[in-house]
């Protein structure tokens, strides 16, 4: 698996404080320039208001919860403003990983086998 997301924060370590189970095999994914069709499904992750996702379909048809900060919409497209793949990353309590970005209330981490994917910030703790 290859890390497509550019990452937008400095790296800090963090350790798995609750199991998190990958819910989506396939994920969206596009480049940045890319068109993506934008639908009317909006999710307030943990009901914060500023943490404002909304389902997108990329050029391959792969349907999936997209920042809505990472496009310009135009209707019912959009270009993505920056890369990004809402690969989730699987992970088991004690599990030591490297947060090197962060939206919406999740991490974009990376593991000790090399695996990249989001993980929701409440399964986490960071580290000093």
């Amino acid at each position: 698996m290859t890390d497509t997301h550019t990452p937008n924060t400095s790296e800090r370590r963090c350790q798995v404080i609750r199991d998190y189970t990958a819910e989506f095999p396939d994920p969206i994914t596009f480049q940045a320039g890319e068109e993506i069709s934008v639908s009317d499904k909006v999710s307030l992750w943990n009901n914060h208001p500023d943490w404002r996702w909304l389902w997108c379909t990329d050029a391959r048809g792969k349907g999936g919860w997209t920042p809505a900060a990472f496009f310009e919409a135009r209707g019912q497209t959009a270009i993505a403003l920056r890369d990004y793949a809402a690969t989730e990353l699987s992970a088991a309590v004690g599990e030591t990983l490297s947060s090197i970005d962060a939206y919406g209330g999740w991490f974009w981490c990376v593991n000790q086998r090399g695996q990249h994917g989001w993980i929701p910030q409440d399964h986490v703790a960071e580290l000093p």
